[in-house]
């Protein structure tokens, strides 16, 4: 059974986004970093770094190492004649 295009696409691009995983790491090693050098005895820290770097993680995959896979978002096509 052959699968749409649209549908394949947009499963790669899902996958793509959740392969991003550096600046989640980084936040939550900036965050441990923080709490080991202020002796804070919560996670907070990490946890804080871990949901920043997570946004980071989907933001940077949306729209810098994904975008190849949005081609067809309304906001990049070109209008004819304009």
């Amino acid at each position: 059974m052959a699968s749409d295009p649209e549908e394949e696409r947009k499963e790669k691009l899902t996958q793509c986004i959740l392969a991003q995983y550096r600046v989640c790491t980084a936040g939550v090693l900036t965050g441990a970093g923080y709490s080991a050098l202020r002796r804070v005895a919560t996670p907070w820290p990490m946890l804080a770094g871990g949901f920043a770097g997570t946004f980071g993680d989907f933001m940077y995959g949306y729209f810098v190492e994904c975008a190849h896979l949005r081609g067809s978002d309304s906001i990049f096509e070109r209008r004819e004649g304009k």
